[in-house]
Protein backbone atom coordinates (compact mmCIF):
# COMPACT_ATOMS: atom_id res chain seq x y z
CA UNK A 1 0.00 0.00 0.00
CA UNK A 2 1.18 3.40 -1.16
CA UNK A 3 1.72 6.25 1.40
CA UNK A 4 -1.12 8.31 -0.06
CA UNK A 5 -3.26 5.08 0.18
CA UNK A 6 -6.45 5.67 3.03
CA UNK A 7 -9.44 3.15 3.70
CA UNK A 8 -12.44 3.76 2.58
CA UNK A 9 -15.85 1.69 3.51
CA UNK A 10 -17.74 -0.45 0.38
CA UNK A 11 -20.35 -3.23 0.47
CA UNK A 12 -19.09 -6.58 -0.59
CA UNK A 13 -22.39 -7.00 -2.56
CA UNK A 14 -20.95 -5.05 -5.82
CA UNK A 15 -18.77 -8.33 -6.19
CA UNK A 16 -21.63 -10.43 -6.98
CA UNK A 17 -22.01 -11.19 -10.68
CA UNK A 18 -24.96 -9.40 -11.25
CA UNK A 19 -23.08 -6.22 -11.24
CA UNK A 20 -20.28 -7.76 -12.58
CA UNK A 21 -22.37 -8.41 -15.70
CA UNK A 22 -23.74 -4.59 -15.58
CA UNK A 23 -20.28 -2.69 -15.33
CA UNK A 24 -17.77 -4.95 -15.77
CA UNK A 25 -14.55 -3.17 -15.69
CA UNK A 26 -15.87 0.47 -15.20
CA UNK A 27 -16.20 -0.85 -11.58
CA UNK A 28 -13.00 0.99 -10.95
CA UNK A 29 -14.38 4.33 -11.89
CA UNK A 30 -17.24 3.51 -9.65
CA UNK A 31 -15.01 2.77 -6.77
CA UNK A 32 -13.28 6.17 -7.71
CA UNK A 33 -16.09 7.98 -7.28
CA UNK A 34 -16.92 6.29 -3.82
CA UNK A 35 -13.68 6.90 -2.31
CA UNK A 36 -14.47 10.57 -3.88
CA UNK A 37 -17.52 10.92 -2.20
CA UNK A 38 -16.85 14.17 0.25
CA UNK A 39 -20.34 14.49 1.67
CA UNK A 40 -23.94 12.62 0.87
CA UNK A 41 -27.89 14.49 0.74
CA UNK A 42 -31.17 13.10 0.78
CA UNK A 43 -33.21 14.09 -2.39
CA UNK A 44 -36.68 12.10 -2.61
CA UNK A 45 -36.06 9.23 -0.35
CA UNK A 46 -32.34 8.64 -2.25
CA UNK A 47 -28.94 8.74 -0.82
CA UNK A 48 -26.32 10.77 -2.83
CA UNK A 49 -22.80 10.78 -2.70
CA UNK A 50 -21.53 14.32 -3.72
CA UNK A 51 -18.32 13.53 -5.80
CA UNK A 52 -14.94 16.39 -4.94
CA UNK A 53 -17.71 18.63 -3.67
CA UNK A 54 -19.56 18.45 -7.09
CA UNK A 55 -16.49 20.26 -8.78
CA UNK A 56 -16.75 19.68 -12.73
CA UNK A 57 -14.13 16.85 -14.06
CA UNK A 58 -13.15 16.37 -17.34
CA UNK A 59 -12.86 12.88 -19.23
CA UNK A 60 -8.77 14.15 -19.42
CA UNK A 61 -8.40 14.37 -15.64
CA UNK A 62 -10.21 10.77 -14.93
CA UNK A 63 -8.52 9.53 -17.89
CA UNK A 64 -5.18 10.10 -16.27
CA UNK A 65 -6.07 8.74 -12.82
CA UNK A 66 -6.40 5.34 -14.50
CA UNK A 67 -3.98 5.65 -17.25
CA UNK A 68 -7.02 4.84 -19.82
CA UNK A 69 -7.78 6.87 -23.18
CA UNK A 70 -10.82 9.37 -23.13
CA UNK A 71 -12.95 7.09 -24.73
CA UNK A 72 -12.72 4.14 -22.29
CA UNK A 73 -13.73 6.96 -19.72
CA UNK A 74 -16.51 7.90 -21.34
CA UNK A 75 -17.63 4.61 -22.22
CA UNK A 76 -17.52 3.74 -18.37
CA UNK A 77 -19.60 7.03 -17.45
CA UNK A 78 -22.32 5.67 -20.02
CA UNK A 79 -22.32 2.02 -18.26
CA UNK A 80 -22.67 3.13 -14.49
CA UNK A 81 -25.00 5.65 -15.74
CA UNK A 82 -27.47 3.88 -17.61
CA UNK A 83 -27.24 1.19 -15.23
CA UNK A 84 -28.51 3.37 -12.35
CA UNK A 85 -25.24 3.37 -10.41
CA UNK A 86 -24.16 7.20 -11.13
CA UNK A 87 -25.52 10.33 -12.08
CA UNK A 88 -23.51 12.76 -14.36
CA UNK A 89 -24.87 16.09 -15.21
CA UNK A 90 -22.76 18.14 -17.87
CA UNK A 91 -21.82 21.32 -16.93
CA UNK A 92 -19.94 23.58 -19.00
CA UNK A 93 -16.44 23.44 -17.38
CA UNK A 94 -17.04 19.17 -17.22
CA UNK A 95 -18.97 16.61 -15.90
CA UNK A 96 -20.05 16.46 -12.33
CA UNK A 97 -20.72 13.30 -10.67
CA UNK A 98 -22.87 11.53 -8.10
CA UNK A 99 -23.08 8.01 -6.27
CA UNK A 100 -26.84 6.81 -6.31
CA UNK A 101 -27.59 5.11 -3.25
CA UNK A 102 -24.70 6.40 -1.52
CA UNK A 103 -23.42 4.82 1.82
CA UNK A 104 -19.92 5.83 2.44
CA UNK A 105 -21.00 6.89 5.91
CA UNK A 106 -24.30 6.06 6.55
CA UNK A 107 -25.38 2.91 8.75
CA UNK A 108 -28.37 1.25 7.19
CA UNK A 109 -29.68 -2.81 7.40
CA UNK A 110 -28.05 -4.27 4.40
CA UNK A 111 -31.25 -5.80 3.11
CA UNK A 112 -32.96 -2.44 2.76
CA UNK A 113 -33.19 -1.64 -0.53
CA UNK A 114 -31.08 -4.80 -1.44
CA UNK A 115 -31.75 -4.91 -5.50
CA UNK A 116 -31.43 -1.32 -5.46
CA UNK A 117 -28.12 -0.91 -3.48
CA UNK A 118 -24.91 -1.71 -4.66
CA UNK A 119 -22.54 -1.10 -2.74
CA UNK A 120 -24.20 -3.54 0.61
CA UNK A 121 -23.95 -6.72 2.25
CA UNK A 122 -26.26 -9.20 1.48
CA UNK A 123 -25.78 -11.61 4.29
CA UNK A 124 -26.41 -10.44 8.17
CA UNK A 125 -29.18 -7.89 7.72
CA UNK A 126 -27.44 -5.87 10.53
CA UNK A 127 -25.87 -2.79 10.62
CA UNK A 128 -22.44 -3.47 9.91
CA UNK A 129 -20.77 -0.33 11.87
CA UNK A 130 -21.77 0.95 15.76
CA UNK A 131 -23.33 3.93 15.85
CA UNK A 132 -20.07 5.36 17.69
CA UNK A 133 -18.36 4.40 14.77
CA UNK A 134 -20.83 6.09 12.03
CA UNK A 135 -20.17 9.43 14.37
CA UNK A 136 -16.48 9.56 14.29
CA UNK A 137 -16.52 8.72 10.31
CA UNK A 138 -19.08 11.65 9.73
CA UNK A 139 -17.22 13.75 12.25
CA UNK A 140 -13.70 13.00 10.41
CA UNK A 141 -15.89 13.50 6.96
CA UNK A 142 -17.14 17.07 8.21
CA UNK A 143 -13.10 17.88 9.34
CA UNK A 144 -11.80 17.18 5.58
CA UNK A 145 -14.55 19.08 4.11
CA UNK A 146 -13.86 22.18 6.44
CA UNK A 147 -10.05 22.07 5.65
CA UNK A 148 -10.99 21.94 2.18
CA UNK A 149 -13.43 24.60 1.62
CA UNK A 150 -11.06 26.68 4.27
CA UNK A 151 -7.89 25.62 1.46
CA UNK A 152 -10.36 26.55 -1.76
CA UNK A 153 -10.86 29.87 0.12
CA UNK A 154 -7.54 30.79 0.62
CA UNK A 155 -6.49 29.66 -2.82
CA UNK A 156 -9.28 31.48 -4.49
CA UNK A 157 -8.34 34.77 -2.54
CA UNK A 158 -4.87 34.04 -3.80
CA UNK A 159 -5.18 33.82 -7.30
CA UNK A 160 -7.91 36.20 -8.07
CA UNK A 161 -10.31 33.83 -9.32
CA UNK A 162 -12.20 30.73 -7.99
CA UNK A 163 -10.83 27.60 -7.41
CA UNK A 164 -11.93 24.47 -5.93
CA UNK A 165 -10.13 21.67 -4.52
CA UNK A 166 -8.81 18.55 -6.91
CA UNK A 167 -9.09 14.73 -5.31
CA UNK A 168 -5.11 14.73 -4.47
CA UNK A 169 -5.91 17.91 -2.02
CA UNK A 170 -8.59 15.72 -0.69
CA UNK A 171 -6.41 12.84 -0.41
CA UNK A 172 -4.20 14.94 1.60
CA UNK A 173 -6.49 16.54 3.79
CA UNK A 174 -7.80 12.80 4.55
CA UNK A 175 -4.27 12.12 5.51
CA UNK A 176 -4.06 15.09 8.00
CA UNK A 177 -6.92 14.12 9.63
CA UNK A 178 -5.97 10.77 9.89
CA UNK A 179 -3.50 11.98 12.26
CA UNK A 180 -6.00 13.18 14.61
CA UNK A 181 -5.07 16.96 13.85
CA UNK A 182 -7.55 18.90 15.28
CA UNK A 183 -9.87 21.03 13.04
CA UNK A 184 -9.17 24.51 14.56
CA UNK A 185 -5.09 23.65 14.86
CA UNK A 186 -5.30 22.82 11.00
CA UNK A 187 -7.21 25.21 9.77
CA UNK A 188 -4.22 27.71 11.84
CA UNK A 189 -1.53 25.74 10.46
CA UNK A 190 -3.17 25.85 7.54
CA UNK A 191 -3.48 30.07 7.56
CA UNK A 192 -0.15 30.70 8.72
CA UNK A 193 1.41 28.64 5.76
CA UNK A 194 -0.24 30.68 3.34
CA UNK A 195 0.17 33.94 5.05
CA UNK A 196 4.09 32.96 5.61
CA UNK A 197 4.33 31.96 1.87
CA UNK A 198 3.08 35.16 0.65
CA UNK A 199 5.73 37.01 2.72
CA UNK A 200 8.25 34.74 0.43
CA UNK A 201 6.73 34.66 -3.15
CA UNK A 202 8.00 37.26 -5.84
CA UNK A 203 5.37 37.46 -7.91
CA UNK A 204 1.50 36.79 -8.52
CA UNK A 205 2.11 33.76 -10.33
CA UNK A 206 3.97 32.30 -7.60
CA UNK A 207 0.81 30.32 -5.82
CA UNK A 208 0.57 26.94 -3.72
CA UNK A 209 -1.15 24.64 -6.60
CA UNK A 210 -1.61 21.47 -4.20
CA UNK A 211 -2.84 20.78 -0.54
CA UNK A 212 0.20 18.54 -0.08
CA UNK A 213 2.41 21.82 0.39
CA UNK A 214 0.63 22.96 3.04
CA UNK A 215 0.35 19.17 4.52
CA UNK A 216 4.06 19.14 4.85
CA UNK A 217 4.05 22.41 6.52
CA UNK A 218 1.46 20.94 9.08
CA UNK A 219 3.84 18.07 9.67
CA UNK A 220 6.91 20.11 10.48
CA UNK A 221 4.41 22.24 12.93
CA UNK A 222 3.20 18.89 14.49
CA UNK A 223 6.70 17.81 14.90
CA UNK A 224 7.55 20.71 16.64
CA UNK A 225 4.72 20.90 18.76
CA UNK A 226 5.42 17.01 19.63
CA UNK A 227 9.05 17.73 20.67
CA UNK A 228 8.08 20.95 22.64
CA UNK A 229 5.86 19.31 25.00
CA UNK A 230 8.69 16.11 25.06
CA UNK A 231 10.72 18.48 25.97
CA UNK A 232 8.70 20.47 28.60
CA UNK A 233 7.72 16.96 30.31
CA UNK A 234 11.38 15.60 30.51
CA UNK A 235 12.23 19.45 31.94
CA UNK A 236 9.58 18.68 34.71
CA UNK A 237 10.66 15.14 35.12
CA UNK A 238 14.14 16.38 36.11
CA UNK A 239 12.73 19.13 37.95
CA UNK A 240 10.46 16.71 40.04
CA UNK A 241 13.71 14.30 40.75
CA UNK A 242 15.79 17.13 41.97
CA UNK A 243 13.27 18.34 44.57
CA UNK A 244 12.93 14.48 45.70
CA UNK A 245 16.61 14.33 45.47
CA UNK A 246 16.83 17.39 47.75
CA UNK A 247 13.92 16.45 50.19
CA UNK A 248 15.44 13.16 50.53
CA UNK A 249 19.39 15.01 51.65
CA UNK A 250 17.13 17.03 54.49
CA UNK A 251 15.50 14.00 55.96
CA UNK A 252 19.03 12.28 55.86
CA UNK A 253 19.49 10.36 59.70
CA UNK A 254 21.97 11.44 62.22
CA UNK A 255 24.23 9.08 63.37
CA UNK A 256 22.93 10.61 66.78
CA UNK A 257 19.51 9.58 66.46
CA UNK A 258 18.72 13.70 66.11
CA UNK A 259 20.09 14.02 69.45
CA UNK A 260 22.12 17.03 69.95
CA UNK A 261 24.68 17.94 73.41
CA UNK A 262 26.63 16.24 75.25
CA UNK A 263 25.90 12.09 74.58
CA UNK A 264 25.51 9.58 77.57
CA UNK A 265 26.97 6.85 77.51
CA UNK A 266 24.48 4.18 77.23
CA UNK A 267 24.63 1.16 80.57
CA UNK A 268 25.11 -2.29 79.44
Amino acid sequence: MTEKSYPFPIYSGILNRKHYDKIGSAIWLFLWCISSTTKEIEKEDITWGIVLGNKPLKASELAAVFGVNEKTIRRWLSQLEQSGYIAVTRAPYGLILSVRHSKKWLARNVRSQSAERTNESSDTGKPVRSNQDVIQMKTKQKQIQAVAERFAALRSLQEGRDVRPAQRDYEAIARIVARGVSLPQTIKWLEQCFLEYEKRRKSKQETIKVFSYCEKYILDRLQESGAGTRSRRENNGQTHDRRCHERTEKKKPFITGGQTGRIRRQTV
